[in-house]
């Protein structure tokens, strides 16, 4: 009877995953290719990797590593991978955890000494899942310290709630981790991620400093006017290595072939084994969590409406930008690695994702950011400030096909005179947005902001359902109407 069972529950598996492949894939394959070059005519800069059923169907780069020796972005470009790094770290804890070397229920004082009464209870757990109640940084990426002082002003900063009651992000929890990792392998984090992470998988292009990258690869980081931020290798870094403040939570470097490796070996048990990685994507949670959206082991997992499995992780620190989707029952990978980040391109996996899994689906291409639209935008806010918001609503209904706004610059105008508590003109601002951009649900949340910040609860509600209307996953909308609408 046993038998029967197994057989009959493999052959549902067979059929389910066989139901969840996607459809047409030279089709989808080819939509994906067309939106991708028309983003790269409006700016769009990075590397981008396309699994879908399972087969590796795009790799390519768009735009330039480096604008001033003309070198274009490809496949074995280097970027940083921000705090997409916490996987890594995540996934140490564990392959020591194998090696029988520590537990996830560890206390932090067993690897740290004179550790504060407060800080007593936090768990490797805690940590790995952001609910120690730490703060998220002591210091900027780039400033200079020392294992030891970091470690002190970890343990003295205070906690900004109570251990395992609720989740915050905490960079700094994640380079405590490193610094365990360190501690019971005895390896720099570095080698110890090497010998029995990347190393198994052929990774021979991620790392801090171990590949002895030839620099030439590593993408320049460029600002969104275009102004050089540079390479993180030219920033302040230690001997081998970012300081505490980056090392174990980011900064990464690596290639989207690479980390197509690393997805290949983690779809099998070469890194961790079936139990580690159940845990890494369903770790124990908290008495008021589910498993259908849950920050994990250095993954953020979610159920899709579809009933599948997505695991994601991003990282910016609002120059570089990578980002790393994986919808693991659909066989669907999707790397994005960017040297200018942008809102503009910052969600193209998700739009990605839009592409794959709804035929009917037409991304929307943006507004080239150049110096005429640019211009133009300027000018529309000057109208609207000095001669009022209808005139500049002609002004760019009687624009021509030469010139537009630019949503982002607008948007940015507005939050910057909600700052100066110019409301009114704010408002007049987001007006002329979602007038301009009547689908844009990020338009209209703004615009409902400014009428929430202004004391217009009618308005405010009006409009943040018109933003929830036109995305439906919009968060922030979703929170801000229970909040209005139960005061």
């Amino acid at each position: 009877m046993k038998k029967y069972k197994i057989t009959f529950i493999t052959a549902l598996l067979f059929s389910f995953l066989s139901c969840a492949q996607v459809k047409n894939t030279t089709e989808v394959t080819n939509r994906i290719n067309t939106y991708l070059s028309e983003l790269e005519t409006v700016g769009f800069s990075g590397t981008v990797l396309v699994e879908l059923n399972g087969n590796k169907v795009i790799s390519k780069g768009y735009g330039y590593s480096n604008k001033s020796k003309e070198l274009k972005n490809k496949p074995s470009t280097i970027f940083s991978t921000g705090s997409i790094t916490k996987q890594f770290t995540a996934t140490a804890i564990l392959k020591l955890e194998m090696q029988g070397k520590l537990s996830t229920d560890d206390n932090i004082s067993k690897y740290f000494d004179n550790v504060p009464k407060d800080k007593s209870a936090i768990t490797i757990h805690d940590l790995l899942r952001h609910q120690s109640g730490l703060k998220s940084n002591i210091g900027s990426d780039f400033d200079e310290i020392s294992q030891t002082n970091f470690i002190d002003k970890v343990l003295n900063s205070s906690l900004i709630f109570e251990n395992g009651t609720r989740f915050s992000y905490s960079n700094i929890g994640y380079s405590l981790l490193a610094i365990v990792v360190e501690k019971t392998s005895g390896k720099t984090y570095e080698n110890y991620l090497y010998e029995n992470l990347w190393k198994p998988a052929q990774m021979e292009f991620t790392g801090y400093s171990r590949p002895d990258f030839d620099t030439t690869k590593i993408a320049v980081g460029y600002y969104r006017d275009d102004r050089v931020w540079g390479k993180p290798t030219d920033k302040n870094w230690d001997t081998d290595a970012p300081y505490w403040h980056l090392k174990g939570n980011g900064g990464i470097l690596s290639t989207t072939e690479d980390f197509y490796k690393w997805h290949k070996a983690l779809m099998t048990e070469q890194i961790l084994s079936k139990e580690a990685k159940q845990k890494l994507y369903h770790p124990k949670i908290r008495a008021n969590e589910t498993y259908n959206a849950i920050y994990a082991y250095g993954w953020d997992v979610s159920n899709t409406d579809r009933s599948t499995l997505r695991v994601w992780h991003n990282g910016t620190n609002n120059i570089l930008y990578a980002d790393f989707m994986r919808f693991i029952d659909e066989e669907v990978t999707l790397i994005m690695f960017s040297n200018k980040s942008h809102p503009n391109f910052d969600k193209l996996n998700q739009e990605l994702s839009n592409i794959i899994f709804d035929k009917t689906y037409k991304p929307i291409i943006p507004i080239a950011e150049n110096e005429v639209n640019k211009n133009f935008t300027k000018d529309i806010i000057r109208i609207i400030l000095d001669n009022g918001l209808e005139v500049a609503k002609k002004e760019y209904k009687n624009r021509g096909n030469q010139k537009d706004l630019l949503e982002n610059i607008l948007n940015t105008k507005g939050y910057n005179l909600i700052s100066e508590n110019n409301l009114i003109m704010a408002i007049k601002i987001f007006e002329m947005n979602v007038f301009a951009f009547p689908k844009s649900a990020n338009a209209f949340d703004s615009l409902a902001e400014a009428y929430m910040e202004n004391g217009n609860k009618q308005f405010a509600i009006k409009y943040y359902e018109k933003s929830l209307e036109l995305n439906p996953s919009n968060g922030n909308a979703i929170d801000m109407l229970k909040k209005l609408k139960t005061q």
